[in-house]
C-alpha cells in the first residue's frame, strides 16, 4: 500500500509541471534570468518558476480558472490584494521575504519581481520588462538574462522590454 501511495504522489509531483508546459503552444518563447538585482515584470500566457533571495513577488491571475494556478514558499509576509483591484475577478497576491520560491503554471499571469538574487525560468508568449540595478557602484553585477536560449546579456539599466515569442525559424 505504501508503494501505491508513493507512486501516486510521485506521479502528481512530476506530472504538474509537465501538464503546465503542455498547456503552452508552438509560438512560445523562453526567458531565463540569473542573479538578477532590480525588477522583472512578466505579462504572458505560460509557465514560470523561480526563486528570489530577498524582495517581493506580486502575481496577478486575471483568469483563475485557467492553468494550474500559482504558489509561493518561504514568504515572511503574504498579502491577498484581490479586493484592492478595480477588476474584482483578478486574483492578486504579494509575497515578501527571503529565499522565496514560486511557480505559476499554465495560465495567463502578470508577475512582478523586485529584489536581489532573482532566478527565473519562463516559457510562454507575451512580454517582459527587465530593469537592472543600473550604475550603482555598490553593485558589481545586476544579473543576466537569456531569451530563447540565446547568449546571456546584462540586465538593461532602464526598463528594456523583450517579447516572449518563439524564435524565428523554430
Amino acid at each position: 500500500m505504501r508503494r501505491l501511495v508513493l507512486f501516486t504522489v510521485l506521479a502528481f509531483v512530476l506530472g504538474a509541471p509537465a501538464a503546465g508546459l503542455a498547456l503552452t503552444g508552438d509560438d512560445d518563447g523562453t526567458l531565463s534570468v540569473t542573479a538578477g538585482i532590480g525588477k522583472v515584470y512578466l505579462n504572458f500566457n505560460g509557465s514560470a518558476v523561480g526563486r528570489l533571495r530577498s524582495g517581493s513577488i506580486r502575481v496577478t491571475d486575471p483568469v483563475a480558472s485557467d492553468g494550474l494556478r500559482y504558489n509561493f514558499s518561504n514568504c515572511d509576509v503574504e498579502i491577498d490584494k484581490s479586493d484592492t483591484t478595480t477588476n474584482k475577478s483578478d486574483t492578486i497576491t504579494v509575497c515578501r521575504g527571503t529565499n522565496i520560491r514560486f511557480r505559476a503554471i499554465g495560465g495567463k499571469y502578470q508577475i512582478l519581481i523586485r529584489g536581489a538574487g532573482i532566478y527565473l525560468s519562463a516559457v510562454g508568449h507575451g512580454y517582459a520588462v527587465l530593469t537592472g540595478a543600473g550604475d550603482d557602484p555598490a553593485v558589481y553585477s545586476d544579473g543576466t538574462y537569456s531569451l530563447n536560449d540565446g547568449p546571456y546579456k546584462s540586465l538593461p539599466d532602464f526598463g528594456g522590454t523583450v517579447n516572449l515569442v518563439a524564435p524565428v525559424g523554430g
